[in-house]
């Protein structure tokens, strides 16, 4: 069993009866309220009629508003229980229908009353306060009546003028206030009448739309472009005849004055929807003439006055500003005026689902009647708490997209997990990117609220079902948003719903013992640890660095310290989710902060308008705070508090070798919260020299660098190891800096002296048999400073005899040391081996000169002239000491000659032996004795030092660079049995004591 800490505080109901905007809500200080965003309402182009004082817009499912011509004012329509559409023509009766008896309500009193309908009769339009009903009898039109409301009775006016062989009766529309046109079917042929508070009158019309709801009308003629305008007054014949080249009759809106409006779509692409202020409003003379523009940016839904006067919506010039309603009227000369008659109320922005980590706010808007968008906003992490802008980051596409929101996840790197719909296949969206999001795989998943998929880092876990119907047995998947691999795959499972939670790259999963609770590493599946968090059936687990929240139903819950083995039980509660030393929960339309370090307790917050965690509220586990949205639409941020925990690394990706020419080193590390900044430095593992500092400022959860291999002035660094510090302050000034280290092995940068086997930094041996075959003997790094791996090239024979090799710098710029090979006939060359290659005859090579054979010693001590190139040193029979200073390219400057008297020396070339930066030499006399040569960067030596005595039984001596990776120049000797020494430098000019190296070194008839 576990100790058990009881939270004294308890949770403060919340206020009830409350009203007005959230930010009036006292907040916590460092609260910050982003309000919610206001929008154009969807259908503020949807017009449906006009009446006396004001007009009605809106469609039904979304709701109906009233507008005053008079104030410009709006308030919402109610729509009788039952009933979906509402008709107005002319006066301010509105008609709601949709069930068997319309209601009628009188907008300018009040007033409504229900038009029950006959029996045997249908409702089939309305004009002005007048339903108008059909009466049929076996399928056959036998009566249309007018009904009426007059002094609180429903009167029932039978209509005159019916065909008497009409079969059908089709009503268009809501007409007027004095009447409406009909289509009745008489002899199987269409017939257009007018019905008014007299009749049915016959009329010249042929069958179509007719458009128009004031004196005048207009038809279209066949299928056309030819226009018919009809006065009301005389619809026996048109009064005009206009052409409208390419206008159907959905985009003409009436007759004007002398002029026929109608629209075209504002530019290629427009929305082709009617409401979408995306249309040109145009009118032409109806004796004809040329289209003039009326409006832009408006709608192609118009309805009319009873004297012509025509509304219709129009799009603002700018974002952010009003969509207002016009009308388009006949001036006094004729001409068309237009003026703005109310400006649309903006609608909120409601918030369906949220995310939140490393202070980026990721939410689910969803404006009224439109698709959902994917919104961020940046919360600062350090200083004073704000809100930066919204970003929009794309539209989710209908029956494609987040259809459970609460499985929206934050990675904590910037990026969001979620699934499709019921669970089908894993997107991920880059933290740059904008919907939609890239397909990881097609991958179903479990739903419950228990197998809801987690994410953290370059991880998602999720519950998968069994691979096949007979065995359907789930399993716990991890998948690499990387790669959108598979990198953990579980045993099926024998409890349906074990829990399971992942943090980083640990994923921590309900065992078989009650309460038990193991840590499995992703990329392994090896179990780390087994912690015990109760005696319950776990049906939830939250994982954040030490703490695990687990839940047992609704029985129990809390907070289990992996390092303190202490568990902190919580109140009862709906929902919860586990942030840095916090609980965040919600109970009663009450969301609250218990604090399970002990410190400060419970708090309320405020009240989410989902209690859901995922839709209504959230937080932010890496380090954050608390959001929710509240009923009107505005998100509240709020602190928790509570102290967070050090900054530390969840995750980390750093590749332990690269080869530099065909990729940088780049390393990943997933920060447990933010980092106000970072530092990378790389230094040389053997000589600690720092090659690379990289930095960078704040870090939201993952901090990426990528090195290419030079040092800070652009030159190639060294190959070899080299380790690696990371170094960042958290931004929240909470707990100490992080510091991180590990190592990296370079190659493919620039050859360190002497390395030709394997880019690994460590000097090698170059060895000539009498057979003429030629052994690169790498250096292994060991501390005994053997050398071992032989790469041979043969056929160093006849006239490629060698006589003399100097291992030499990397002069063909590949970034591989090269050889100096002098042949028997006296030519020295300047062979290019690649990295890691034999030596050969057919090695490519450049000459360098003849007649080298008057020197019986050829080394290289490094560079002597302080210029960075290394130079050649040629003594002669007589004892002459001669200086080649090198060109960099394998060609050296004219000797110079710097010494005489060294014919009884065995000279070994060492490069830097004291740490100066410039190259030495290694000579011992005639009577064994060993000194040291100090180059002085001028091209001379300084005054010898002796290192060694009672060298004589040596017949070879090789400098060999750095063998054993401390940095320092090594050396090599032979003694007259065969058997290798190594000498390790101490960087200090001095050998430490010889260790043997191998025997039977006889076999080599050159060692360099």
């Amino acid at each position: 069993m576990i100790a058990a800490l009881g939270i004294g505080a308890g949770f403060v109901p919340a206020a009830t009866g409350a009203t007005g905007p959230p930010p009036a809500v006292a907040a916590v200080p460092g609260d910050v309220i982003i309000p919610a965003e206001q929008n154009q309402n969807p259908n503020a182009g949807r017009l449906v009629g006009a009446g006396a004082t004001g007009y009605l817009w809106g469609r039904a499912g979304d709701g109906y508003n009233w507008t005053s011509y008079t104030d410009g004012s709006t308030r919402a329509v109610a729509v009788p229980a039952g009933l979906r559409v509402a008709e107005v023509a002319g006066t301010d009766v509105v008609t709601f229908t949709g069930g068997p008896d319309p209601v009628q309500r009188d907008m300018s009193t009040g007033q409504e009353w229900t038009l029950p309908v006959p029996t045997g009769q249908r409702y089939a339009a309305s004009y002005g306060a007048t339903v108008v009903t059909v009466e049929t009898a076996d399928g056959t039109v036998v009566g249309v009546h007018r009904l009426t409301r007059e002094n609180g009775q429903v009167v029932d006016r039978p209509v005159t003028g019916l065909p008497a062989a009409a079969t059908g009766l089709t009503v268009w529309g809501h007409g007027n206030k004095d009447g409406v046109f009909v289509e009745a079917m008489v002899n199987s042929r269409p017939v257009v009448l007018r019905l008014d508070a007299s009749g049915l009158h016959a009329t010249a019309l042929r069958d179509g739309r007719v458009t128009g709801g004031g004196p005048r009308v207009v038809q279209r003629f066949g299928n056309s472009d030819t226009y018919r305008v009809w006065d009301l007054s005389d619809l026996s014949e048109p009064a005009h005849e206009v052409t409208l080249s390419g206008v159907s009759p959905a985009n003409v809106l009436a007759v004007v004055g002398n002029d026929v409006l109608f629209t075209r779509p504002s530019a290629t692409g427009g929305s082709p929807d009617p409401s979408v202020a995306d249309h040109t409003v145009l009118a032409v003379p109806v004796t004809g003439g040329p289209e003039r523009v009326v409006l832009d940016r408006a709608a192609s839904i118009a309805v009319s006055e009873p004297d012509g006067t025509t509304l219709l919506g129009r799009a603002p010039e700018k974002r952010g500003a009003a969509y207002s309603v016009y009308t388009v009227r006949p001036g006094a000369d004729g001409t068309l005026t237009t003026g703005r008659v109310a400006d649309v109320p903006a609608v909120a922005t409601g918030t369906e689902a949220m995310s939140m980590a490393q202070g980026r706010l990721h939410t689910i808007d969803v404006p009224p009647f439109a698709l959902a968008r994917l919104r961020r906003t940046d919360i600062a992490v350090s200083g004073v708490p704000k809100a930066a802008a919204r970003e929009d980051r794309g539209l989710f596409a209908p029956y494609a997209g987040c259809d459970w929101c609460e499985i929206l996840q934050s990675t904590g790197d910037g990026r969001l997990a979620y699934q499709g719909i019921n669970g089908k296949g894993l997107s991920v969206l880059d933290e740059t990117a904008a919907l939609p999001a890239r397909k990881i795989n097609d991958q179903s998943t479990y739903q419950q609220p228990s197998d809801i998929m987690q994410a953290s880092g370059r991880y998602t876990a999720a519950r998968i079902p069994g691979p096949s119907p007979e065995n359907y047995r789930p399993r716990l998947q991890v998948i690499d948003l990387d790669t959108g691999k598979a990198v953990y795959t579980g045993p099926a499972q024998d409890q349906y719903h074990p829990a399971f939670t992942i943090d980083g790259a640990t994923l921590w999963v309900e065992g078989a013992a009650a309460g038990a609770v193991q840590a499995l590493d992703v990329r392994t599946g090896k179990v780390l640890r087994t912690v015990d968090v109760g005696d319950c059936d776990i049906t939830d687990l939250r994982a954040n660095g030490a703490d695990l929240y687990w839940e047992c139903g609704t029985a129990a819950s809390g907070v289990y310290g992996t390092v303190t083995k202490k568990s902190v039980r919580l109140p009862a509660h709906r929902s919860a989710m586990l942030g840095d030393g916090y609980v965040g929960w919600e109970k009663d339309g009450v969301l609250s902060i218990t604090d399970v370090r002990g410190t400060t307790g419970t708090r309320t917050v405020g009240s989410p308008v989902d209690a859901a965690a995922g839709r209504g509220w959230t937080l932010d586990r890496f380090g954050g705070p608390l959001a929710y949205a509240d009923k009107d639409g505005n998100v509240h941020v709020v602190p928790s508090g509570v102290k967070t925990s050090a900054l530390s690394v969840l995750d980390s990706d750093a590749a332990a070798s690269v080869d530099v020419r065909s990729a940088s080193w780049s390393a990943r590390w997933w920060l447990s919260k933010p980092a106000a900044s970072w530092q990378l430095t790389l230094r040389n593992a053997a000589t600690g020299a720092t090659a690379r500092t990289l930095t960078g400022g704040e870090a939201r959860g993952l901090v990426t660098a990528g090195w290419n291999g030079k040092d800070a002035s652009g030159r190639p660094a060294a190959n070899g190891a080299y380790t690696w510090t990371l170094t960042a302050k958290p931004a929240d000034g909470q707990g100490a800096a992080l510091t991180t280290s590990g190592t990296v092995k370079l190659s493919g940068g620039a050859a360190v002296a002497r390395d030709f086997v394997g880019d690994d930094g460590f000097g090698d041996l170059l060895a000539f048999t009498p057979a003429g075959v030629a052994d690169w003997r790498a250096g292994t790094g060991t501390g005994t400073g053997r050398v071992e791996t032989k790469v041979s090239g043969s056929g160093w024979t006849g006239a490629n005899t060698v006589t003399a090799a100097v291992p030499f710098e990397d002069v063909s710029g590949d970034r591989c040391n090269d050889v100096l090979v002098r042949v028997k006939s006296g030519e020295l060359r300047t062979y290019n081996p690649a990295c890691g290659a034999a030596l050969k005859p057919t090695t490519a090579y450049t000459k360098t000169g003849t007649g080298w054979n008057m020197f019986n010693s050829l080394t290289s001590p490094g560079d002597m002239t302080g210029d960075g190139r290394a130079d050649l040193l040629g003594r002669t029979p007589e004892g002459d000491l001669y200086l080649y200073r090198g060109k960099g390219d394998g060609f050296f400057e004219p000797r110079v000659k710097i010494g005489w008297g060294w014919q009884k020396y065995l000279l070994a070339g060492m490069g830097d032996l004291d740490g100066d930066g410039r190259g030495d030499l290694l000579a011992r006399d005639g009577s064994g004795v060993v000194w040291r040569y100090p180059a002085t960067g001028e091209g001379t030596f300084g005054t010898r030092v002796q290192v060694g005595y009672g060298w004589t039984m040596y017949d070879s001596m090789a400098g060999a660079g750095d063998l054993n990776g401390d940095g320092r120049a090594d050396l090599l000797a032979r003694d007259t049995s065969g058997a290798l020494w190594s000498y390790r430098g101490d960087g200090k000019g001095g050998l430490a004591a010889r260790v043997k190296v191998g025997g039977g070194w006889q076999t080599y008839a050159l060692l360099s």
